[in-house]
């Protein structure tokens, strides 16, 4: 069966009013002929190119083509925008995998070159997804903040977040994504964080994001464990977390990293 495509359904619903408005065009009216014939009589059948219309004596001409213009624009009034447009069709740069790589490269180039990875000591590397505010003040050590952040394995996989709105808090009675509903409050240099966080957040501004890759021995082991999970799915992936770097059963320790985002909402020096 062919494709419901957004033209398609327009073209079937205005036949279908045409049809149905044409259905309902009175035929001419002849005083004469009604006084003469019976009730019962039929009208005599509809010209389907004219039909003549009397009101008050003046004769109104309406044809196909004005019943179709007419319920174009009805249509159009009625139906969402979403039916009547269609996406434009994509152009691909690239005619063939060779040509596709290259032009990847390419774009991957120009975006680490327009923002390069950071290195630090210890191995941590960061990047800045989104610039903070130009003026305000920035973290320095001993700054308080208020935090939102968001943990995952160096595969992808998500661990657990607070303030990016991927849990659940109690807002106004019901449970509501906490995006700008909850965050941590960390003083640099206390270890609220790992070291290797507290590296990453040192010259940030308010809003600023950042995406940070943090090996293990600047990681979750330098602050206690902090910060915990508080949800179930959290709690069981910091436990595989550990086994991992531990290592368990037959599998050898492995230093695994993690990537967080970062996210500074507060800044009070």
């Amino acid at each position: 069966m062919a494709a419901w495509t957004p033209h398609r359904l327009l073209t079937v619903l205005l036949l279908i009013f045409v049809d149905f408005s044409v259905s309902f065009i009175p035929a001419p009216i002849n005083t004469q002929q009604l006084i003469s014939k019976p009730a019962h009589t039929h009208p005599p059948p509809l010209d389907h190119d004219i039909h003549a219309l009397h009101d008050h004596g003046c004769q109104t001409t309406i044809n196909r083509r004005y019943l179709i213009e007419r319920s174009s624009k009805v249509l159009t009034a009625l139906l969402p925008a979403s039916l009547l447009s269609l996406p434009q069709l994509a152009r691909a740069k690239c005619t063939d995998i060779e040509s596709c790589r290259e032009e990847g490269e390419r774009k991957i180039e120009a975006d680490l070159k327009n923002n390069p990875i950071i290195k630090l000591s210890n191995g941590v590397r960061y990047r800045v997804l989104r610039p903070g505010a130009l003026s305000g003040p920035k973290v320095k050590e001993g700054s308080s903040i208020d935090l939102a952040y968001s943990i995952s394995t160096a595969s992808g996989q998500y661990m657990y977040s607070k303030g990016f709105g991927f849990e659940k808090v109690i807002f106004g009675g019901k449970l509501e994504p906490d995006l700008g509903l909850d965050s941590m409050r960390v003083v640099l240099g206390q270890h609220d964080v790992p070291i290797g966080i507290e590296m990453a957040l040192l010259g940030m501004g308010r809003g600023e994001r950042r995406r940070v890759e943090l090996p293990p021995k600047v990681g979750f082991e330098t602050s206690h464990w902090s910060p915990e999970p508080t949800t179930r799915r959290g709690k069981t992936q910091i436990e595989q977390y550990k086994k991992k770097l531990a290592g368990f059963g037959s599998q050898p320790p492995f230093p695994a990293e993690t990537v967080w985002d970062i996210e500074v909402l507060g800044i009070r020096n």
